[in-house]
C-alpha cells in the first residue's frame, strides 16, 4: 500500500509504507575499578556464582552483588588467576601453585598445593576438578589426586578443555610445534585440524570453549575455531602458514580481532570473545566489537563470565566491565539524549558540544561557544520542530522556540543588517569556553560579543532552520521576525556581489557565490557545485517565506546567465578531489527545503538528478539523516531499514572516547587515506564501534577520539534525523 504524502507547495508523491519500528537491544556499558572497592591492580579472573560476583587478582579476591556491582569488597588476601564457581555461592580458585575454595560466607580452605604453578582449572564431569600444570592433567577430588596425564614427550600445557560430551582436550607447544590434542584411552592423539579442502590453521591457540552440542570454540591468534573433534570450520582462511586479507571479511564470520584469550556463551547463545584488543561478541551470525573506553577500562581482557540476564563481565588490566543489551525503543533513546543535552548541551538556546577539563570531575563541564553554533544550533532546532509537528508536545516547541530566538539573535546582535555571527556570548555567562578567531563588541547590546567571519557552513543551517520552523512551528509574530531576518540576510549578499561581508569589510573566508569566483577562479573549483546549490536553495527559501518576487528572479538569472543549475548537478566530488564529507551534510540540508518549493518540472528534473547522483555516492555510508532526506523529497524507497540501523547504532556514551579500528582482522583498509591522512575502510563500520562524530564526519575514518574522553556530543545527529523520518512518516513509533 502506498501513502500519499502532500509536500508545502502542493506537490503530491508517494513513498514507501511506513517501517514500524520495534524495541530493539541498546548496547552500553559500566566499568569498575579500584575507585569502587577493587583490588588495585589488574583483574586475572571473574566469576558469578548464585547472585555474587568474584574478582581475582594477583592481590586478592573481591565479591560484590549483582545487584550492586559498584560495593566491591575484599573477601580473600590470596592471589587469583582463575575462578570459577562452586554452584553454592562460593568459588574454587587458583593461584600460582595453590588450589583453594572461598565458600559463599567467607570461608577459604586451601585444598591442594602443587610443585609447580597451576595454569588450567575446570569442573569434572567425573566429579571434582581438573587442574592443568605445563608438565601434567590432574583430577582432584575430595582431598587426593584421582588421575593424572603427563603432556605428551617434550610438550608443555598451554590449555586444557573438558566438553559438554566430557570429552578431553588440550593444546601442547614444543620447540617447533604447536599441537592440538585429544584425550583418548589415556593417552593423548594429536588431531589433524584442517578445513574441508585441508587448509591448515594459525596453529597459536590461546583458549576454548564448547557449546551445548559439543562443538569446540577454540580462540586463536587469527581468529577462531570451530570442530566436533573431527570436522572443522576456520573463520579464516590460510595458504602456506599465512593468513589471507578478507575480501569479504563479513561473509568469511572473521571476528574482529585476533588473538582470542578466553571464550563464554551467554544464555541467549552470545558467544563472548576476550583479546588483548578488546572484545568481541558474536549474536546472530554477526560480530559486534568493544574497544576503548566507551566499553572497557582497559583492552586487555583476561576473562569473561556471564550472568542469568546475558550481561558480560569482563575482566581486564583496569579493572571489570559489564556490557549490556538493553531492550528500548528509539523514541526512549531520544529521551535519552534530550537529557544529555539539557544537563550540559544547552547554553542560552544554543546546543553544541562542550568538554571536561578534568575528565574525572564532573564540576569542570564547560559548553563551547564554537564556531559553528548557528549550524549545530540549527540542527538541533530542527530535530524539535520536527517532534513538535510530528508529537505536538509543547515541550518540543517551547525547546524549538528557544533556540530560533538564539539562531535570530545572531544575525540582531552584529548591528550589520543581514549578516549573522558564528557565535554570541553574553558578558556575564559561567560555564563556557570561547573559541579562537575575530569577536566583538555587539554595538547593539553592550553586554554581548559576537563572532565573525561567518561561513557558508553557517548560511546553510540557517536556511534551511528558518524554512523548517516557518512551516511547522511559528507563529505569527515568530513568522514576521523569520521573514525580516531572512530578506536582511538575503538582500545583503545579493548587495554584495552574492558574498557575505564582515564588520572590516571584506568578504569571509567561505561565503562566497558570486559567479566570476564559482564559475572562473580555479581556486573555487572544488566549491563551485556545493556553493551553486547552497545559494540557489536560499533564494528558494527567501522566496517562499517572504513571496519577494526579486529572489526568484535573481534564483532564475543565477541559473540562465551563469549555469548555477548546471554547477550543482555534480557538486559531490569524487577523486580525484579530496572528499569532503562535511560538504556532503550541507548539500543535503540545502536540498531538503529547495526541492519542497521547487515546482517547476525543467528545473526539478535536473535537481532531481543532482540530488539521485549525491545519494547513490553517499548511500553506503547508512545515514539516515541523507536518506530521509532523499525518501521525504522523491518519494522513492530510501534505505529505512539501514538507517534504523546505524540510529540503533549510535552509541548511547555520547563522549569523544578513542576508538581504533585499523588493526581489525574483519575489515578492508581503503588503498588511499582521507584528505586529512587518515586510515579508511572500503565498508563503513558499525557506528557503535567508531567516535562519535556528526553528519560532517567521515564515516569510513577508523581512528579517532580523545583517550580521556574530555568532549562529549549533544546527540543532535540522532534526534534530527529520527524526528524527521518521524514526521515523514518514513518511520513509526
Amino acid at each position: 500500500m502506498l501513502i500519499e504524502l502532500t509536500l508545502s507547495a502542493g506537490i503530491q508523491m508517494t513513498q514507501p509504507t511506513t517501517y514500524q519500528l520495534q524495541p530493539y537491544l541498546q548496547d552500553r556499558a559500566i566499568y569498575y575499578t579500584a575507585q569502587h572497592g577493587l583490588p588495585n591492580a589488574r583483574v586475572w579472573a571473574i566469576a558469578i556464582s548464585g547472585e555474587t560476583l568474584y574478582a581475582g587478582t594477583e592481590q586478592a579476591v573481591a565479591s560484590a552483588s549483582l545487584n550492586q556491582p559498584d560495593r566491591w569488597r575484599i573477601v580473600s588476601r590470596q592471589p587469583a588467576q582463575i575462578l570459577i564457581p562452586d554452584d553454592a555461592g562460593g568459588v574454587y580458585g587458583v593461584g600460582e601453585r595453590t588450589l583453594f575454595h572461598l565458600t559463599a560466607s567467607g570461608e577459604r580452605r586451601t585444598l591442594y598445593d602443587a610443585d609447580t604453578q597451576l595454569i588450567g582449572l575446570q569442573a569434572a564431569r567425573e566429579g571434582g576438578l581438573w587442574l592443568l600444570s605445563a608438565k601434567r592433567l590432574m583430577r582432584y577430588e575430595n582431598g587426593a589426586i584421582r588421575e593424572q596425564y603427563d603432556a605428551p614427550a617434550n610438550r608443555q600445557f598451554r590449555w586444557f578443555h573438558q566438553d559438554t560430551r566430557g570429552r578431553l582436550f588440550a593444546f601442547a607447544v614444543g620447540e617447533l610445534e604447536h599441537r592440538c590434542y585429544r584425550l583418548e584411552s589415556g593417552q593423548w592423539r594429536a588431531l589433524a585440524v584442517a578445513d574441508n579442502r585441508g587448509r591448515y590453521y594459525d596453529d597459536v591457540w590461546l583458549s576454548a570453549t564448547s557449546d551445548a552440542m559439543g562443538h569446540l570454540w577454540i580462540g586463536a591468534r587469527s581468529g577462531l575455531i570451530i570442530g566436533d573433534g573431527e570436522g572443522w570450520f576456520l573463520s579464516r582462511e590460510v595458504y602456506d602458514g599465512v593468513a589471507t586479507t578478507p575480501a569479504a571479511p563479513t561473509a568469511e564470520l572473521i571476528p574482529p580481532t585476533g588473538r582470542i584469550q578466553c571464550l563464554a556463551f551467554a544464555p541467549n547463545g552470545d558467544l563472548w570473545a576476550g583479546a588483548a584488543e578488546g572484545a568481541c561478541r558474536l549474536r546472530e551470525g554477526q560480530w559486534s566489537y568493544f574497544w576503548g573506553k566507551r566499553w572497557l577500562p582497559s583492552n586487555q581482557v583476561y576473562a569473561i563470565a556471564v550472568d542469568r540476564q546475558n550481561r558480560a563481565w569482563l575482566a581486564t588490566d583496569g579493572g571489570v566491565a559489564c556490557i549490556e543489551s538493553v531492550r528500548m525503543t528509539l523514541q526512549e533513546k531520544a529521551a535519552h539524549y534530550e537529557r544529555i543535552i539539557a544537563l550540559r548541551h544547552n547554553r542560552n538556546g544554543f546546543v553544541t558540544g562542550g568538554e571536561w577539563s578534568d575528565p574525572n570531575d564532573p564540576t569542570s563541564w564547560k559548553i563551547e561557544a564554537s564556531d559553528n553554533d548557528g549550524l549545530w544550533t540549527a540542527l538541533y532546532c530542527a530535530a524539535q520542530t520536527f517532534q513538535y509537528a510530528t508529537t505536538k508536545d509543547p515541550a518540543a516547541r517551547e525547546r524549538a522556540r528557544k533556540s530560533m530566538h538564539a539562531l535570530l539573535e545572531l544575525e540582531r546582535l552584529t548591528g550589520i543588517p543581514g549578516f549573522p555571527a558564528r557565535s554570541i556570548i553574553r558578558k556575564d555567562e559561567t560555564g563556557y569556553y570561547q573559541s579562537s578567531g575575530e569577536w566583538h563588541q555587539s554595538p547593539i547590546d553592550p553586554n554581548y560579543i559576537w563572532k565573525g567571519d561567518t561561513s557558508s557552513d553557517e548560511l546553510d543551517g540557517h536556511y534551511f532552520v528558518w524554512a523548517v520552523y516557518y512551516d511547522r512551528c511559528a507563529d505569527d509574530a515568530e513568522k514576521e521576525r523569520i521573514r525580516g531576518t531572512v530578506q536582511r540576510v538575503t538582500d545583503h549578499l545579493m548587495q554584495n556581489n552574492w558574498r557575505l561581508i564582515d564588520k572590516d569589510g571584506k568578504p569571509t573566508r567561505w561565503a562566497i557565490f558570486n559567479p566570476e569566483t564559482l564559475n572562473d577562479d580555479p581556486l573555487w573549483e572544488e566549491e563551485r557545485g556545493l556553493n551553486s546549490l547552497s545559494i540557489l536553495s536560499h533564494l528558494k527559501v527567501a522566496f517562499h517565506i517572504t513571496g519577494d518576487a526579486k529572489y526568484q528572479q535573481a534564483y532564475e538569472s543565477l541559473i540562465q546567465k551563469h549555469h548555477y543549475l548546471l554547477n550543482s548537478v555534480t557538486q559531490k566530488r569524487l577523486p580525484p578531489y579530496s572528499i569532503n564529507h562535511s560538504d556532503d551534510q550541507l548539500a543535503f540540508l540545502c536540498y531538503s527545503p529547495f526541492l519542497l518549493y521547487e515546482t517547476n518540472p525543467d528545473y526539478r528534473r535536473l535537481w532531481l538528478m543532482s540530488l539521485e547522483r549525491s545519494w547513490q555516492i553517499e548511500r553506503p555510508e547508512r545515514s539516515p539523516l541523507f536518506n530521509f532526506i532523499y525518501g521525504a523529497l522523491t518519494g522513492k524507497p530510501c534505505d529505512v531499514e539501514a538507517s534504523v540501523q546505524t540510529l540503533q547504532e549510535w552509541p548511547w556514551d555520547l563522549r569523544n572516547w578513542q576508538c581504533r579500528n585499523s588493526h581489525r582482522l574483519d575489515i578492508v583498509l581503503d588503498t588511499s587515506r582521507s584528505r586529512f591522512g587518515d586510515w579508511q575502510s572500503v565498508s563503513i563500520v558499525p557506528y557503535s564501534e567508531r567516535e562519535v562524530m556528526r553528519w560532517n564526519g567521515n564515516p569510513y575514518r577508523l581512528d579517532g577520539g580523545d583517550p580521556l574522553g574530555r568532549g562529549e556530543d549533544d546527540g543532535s545527529a540522532f534526534l534530527l534525523p529520527y524526528w524527521m523520518g518521524r514526521y515523514h512518516r518514513l518511520i513509526e513509533e
